[in-house]
């Protein structure tokens, strides 16, 4: 069922919740930073984000669009982008075989929590909107 909302919304929604994941990694990692042998972990999103954009470009650059007459079909509207979690294994840098890098981490956090701010106050905006409009159309 198509929303009411604009895909601002459901972009804005899957972006503060890959914002929210990252921040509980972060947090897991940093309590994890003297475990032997624990391997970093973190969110990839805007790959594949990007990736979607793409697919997208090339597709609307098609002459011949895709008729779906059955909910099986393909669809060749840009589908809903899904944030991987991935483990970091390939590096370490203690001894014990550790790669979490408490400062990093650190850093990194403050960094998506003032993107989470950001990406709020924009939902906040577009709820705004779409309040004027309804308190407008009485």
């Amino acid at each position: 069922m198509d929303s009411i909302f604009n895909s601002n919304f459901d972009t804005l929604k899957t972006a503060l919740d890959v914002q929210l994941k990252r921040q509980e990694l972060h947090a897991e990692n940093i309590a994890n930073a003297e475990t032997p042998g624990y391997k970093k972990k973190y969110v990839a999103f805007e790959e594949y984000l990007q990736q979607s954009k793409e697919e997208y470009l090339q597709q609307s650059k098609m002459k011949l669009r895709m008729n779906t007459t059955d909910e099986k079909h393909m669809s060749s509207s840009p589908s809903t982008v899904q944030a991987k979690q991935i483990t970091q294994d390939n590096t370490s840098i203690t001894n014990d075989e550790n790669n979490v890098d408490i400062e990093m981490e650190t850093t990194e956090m403050v960094k998506d929590a003032l993107r989470y701010q950001v990406l709020s106050r924009l939902m906040s905006a577009n709820i705004d909107r779409y309040n004027t409009v309804i308190r407008n159309a009485r």
